[in-house]
């Protein structure tokens, strides 16, 4: 699933070997003494810890984190920052460990979703001529679109409707540039976009027009990422919107609006029971054990609405 053209970060450590493998002294704040080495981190351990992880698929697998739960892409950041910070060196006389490190720092900013900041750092390693050069170029040019569609709207919206055309607009986007960049690491960040985009769509078609549109776009959204880390959480926002749909039934009628439709309202029921049951079969204790309190709630409601109704 990793690709990073003719050099990318398996050339880092060759370039490490040109560097000489200088140690960089680190103590960053907010990180306990005991994990960091009295000596210090070298940068041939800053940049292999992040090597390690570029490998992961975030969007299928849950995000890599440190042993105390902090983001593993976030403290390479943070150490190549502050490894960058004691050089203090200006890009002119950059030498190759500046290389290999604003280098790794563009890979931790990309993971991050830092599109621009990415771009930007790709862009001062080719230009500061090396064997990286030729990859990094072609990173930025990546980041660079990934960055045209990661934002708002650069127009004002000011109806409904723009606003609807902008989510399905920025969601197709991120679907096309993920089959652009298919088997490689692009891709992954590009599925992400899309899922969240999608999530976004979801939510604003519940508050903005009715639960049974946005049923449809869960659906939707479900049958898209059946491979994500985040189906059976989609699973049970589909759970949640049958039951919400249920209740709207019994509502109306409370209601006096109409007779109590007891076949649209078993079938929506139904239809949430599946959902939760099915997300209930996911490996992941959270999710299993989120689903089974759902069941629980829903059946305790459903018996008071069949009181109710009869």
């Amino acid at each position: 699933m990793f690709s990073t053209g003719p050099y990318g970060v398996a050339q880092l450590g060759v370039l490490l070997l040109l560097s000489g493998c200088q140690t960089l002294a680190s103590s960053p704040p907010r990180v306990p003494a005991a994990e960091l080495a009295p000596a210090a981190h070298t940068l041939t351990l800053i940049v292999s810890e992040l090597q390690m992880h570029l490998h992961d698929d975030t969007y299928r697998t849950t995000r890599a984190i440190t042993a105390d739960g902090r983001n593993v892409f976030a403290m390479a950041d943070w150490r190549i920052q502050r490894a960058q910070e004691l050089r203090a060196l200006k890009h002119e006389q950059w030498e190759n460990v500046d290389i290999v490190l604003e280098y790794a720092r563009a890979r931790a900013l990309e993971r991050l979703r830092r599109y621009t900041q990415a771009e930007r750092a790709y862009e001062a390693v080719a230009n500061a001529g090396s064997l990286l050069a030729e990859p990094a170029a072609a990173a930025a040019d990546v980041m660079r679109r990934f960055a045209r569609y990661a934002g708002g709207s650069t127009e004002p919206i000011s109806a409904a409707d723009d606003e609807l055309a902008f989510l399905n607009g920025r969601l197709e986007k991120w679907r096309d540039l993920a089959w652009d960049y298919r088997a490689t690491s692009y891709e992954v960040l590009a599925l992400e976009e899309a899922e969240a985009w999608e999530m976004l769509r979801v939510d604003w078609l519940k508050r903005n027009r009715s639960i049974s549109q946005a049923i449809g776009a869960c659906r939707r959204l479900v049958e898209r990422n059946h491979e994500s880390k985040l189906y059976a959480q989609h699973l049970i926002r589909l759970g949640d919107l049958y039951a919400d749909a249920a209740r709207r039934v019994h509502l109306v009628s409370r209601a006096k609006l109409a007779p109590f439709d007891a076949n649209r309202y078993e079938t929506l029921l139904d239809q949430a029971f599946s959902a939760y049951e099915l997300a209930g079969e996911e490996r992941k204790p959270g999710p299993r054990r989120e689903a089974q309190l759902k069941i629980e709630a829903l059946l305790a409601v459903h018996q008071g609405t069949f009181g109710h109704a009869q």
